[in-house]
Parts: structure tokens; C-alpha cells; sequence
């Protein structure tokens, strides 16, 4: 019984996650989130939350229209100042789940092979390469 409740309550999170989503998508169209769930548990009927990326389309407009050709990555940029571009929630940091956040970063803001862009990075444990 006790057990029944709590995974009822995983459940009904993930439903909320989704639903955050959906709000957002709806109340700023053009924004890009990205929820990824485990397949393999997914295919027993299972939901295992995975990661989330977000990035709401007045925030890439901005940066498109501010270019700056030179980006931090995880950290302050060089005026000490912080620009919540995108953001990921995942499980730990590895070169997957960096590799992950790159990919979609790249997506939403239309970089294709990154020519005139550099991203800069204090991680120390993930080597990898951006494009």
C-alpha cells in the first residue's frame, strides 16, 4: 500500500514535468524543452526521468541579436556577469550529458558548424569537443 502511493507519486511528478513543458511551449512559442525518459523503462511501463533542457525563444532571440562571439559555458562570462542562455537539469555531469546540453544549445540557436562562435568552459572532468 505504502509502496503503491509512493510510486503514485513519482508518477504524478513526471506528469507535472510534462506538463511544465507544455506550458511552456504554449505560453512562448518558439521556446525549445526537451524531456528525455529511459526507453527501457518506458517499454515495461516505467517512467525514469532522464534529463531536461530548456530554452525559452526570447532568450535566443536576445543572443542572436547581441551576438557575442564569445560565450561561457557553465560559469560568468568575461564582464563577470551571468546570461541564462539555456540550462539543463540531469542526473550528473559526463562528457553525455554535456555532449547532450551542446547539441541541443547548437539546435537552438541555429549554429549549425559553429563558424564566428566560441564557447568557453571551466570544466575540469569533461573533455570534449563542442562542434
Amino acid at each position: 500500500m505504502i509502496l503503491q502511493k509512493l510510486e503514485g507519486s513519482f508518477v504524478d511528478e513526471y506528469n507535472k514535468f510534462e506538463a511544465y513543458a507544455q506550458e511552456i511551449r504554449s505560453s512562448n512559442p518558439g521556446s525549445d524543452v526537451v524531456i528525455n525518459i529511459s526507453k527501457d523503462d518506458l517499454a515495461e511501463g516505467k517512467m525514469h526521468f532522464l534529463r531536461m533542457y530548456l530554452c525559452f525563444d526570447a532568450l535566443k532571440k536576445s543572443w542572436k541579436c547581441r551576438l557575442r562571439p564569445l560565450t561561457g559555458v557553465d560559469g560568468q562570462d568575461f564582464l563577470n556577469s551571468f546570461y541564462p542562455l539555456a540550462w539543463a537539469i540531469v542526473d550528473k555531469e559526463t562528457s553525455r550529458t554535456w555532449s547532450y546540453f551542446i547539441e541541443l544549445l547548437k539546435r537552438s540557436l541555429d549554429l549549425n558548424d559553429g563558424a564566428g562562435t566560441t564557447f568557453i568552459s571551466d570544466m575540469q572532468k569533461v573533455s570534449f569537443s563542442f562542434f
